[in-house]
């Protein structure tokens, strides 16, 4: 399991049957940045301004069970886990998100994750 950052979404209307009707969601992986306390403490992460999680650089295709949304810190599973996760048993895939993270403990801190709001994100 890992964490990510949903970043969009994913429109696919030639696909093999077992994920017809399934949400593709692309995500980028995160990584936790152990060697700056301080950050641990921020809420943050993907979209920049620091925070306890940082981006990696990769984009993940997952396949969304749970209806997560743009922005949302998420957790993923792949491998045979994948296809373990409700609903994926016959699914074609190698990545499901699983879980929508509210809080995270981070050496010894505690951080928030709060939903991001897209009208607030845009306000200057």
């Amino acid at each position: 399991m890992f964490l990510a950052r949903v970043q969009g979404h994913i429109v696919a209307t030639a696909k093999d049957p077992g994920i017809n009707g399934m949400k593709l969601l692309m995500v980028e992986p995160l990584k936790v940045r152990y060697d700056d306390p301080q950050a641990a403490a921020n809420t943050g992460g993907a979209s920049g301004g620091g925070g306890a999680f940082e981006p990696t650089g990769r984009a993940i295709v997952a396949l969304d069970t749970i209806g997560a949304g743009e922005g949302q810190l998420v957790l993923i599973v792949q491998g045979s886990s994948a296809r373990m996760a409700e609903g994926c048993g016959k699914c074609p895939t190698d990545a499901v998100v699983v879980g929508i993270v509210e809080q995270a403990h981070v050496m010894g801190r505690s951080i928030t994750e709060l939903t991001r709001n897209t009208e607030a994100d845009s306000t200057p």
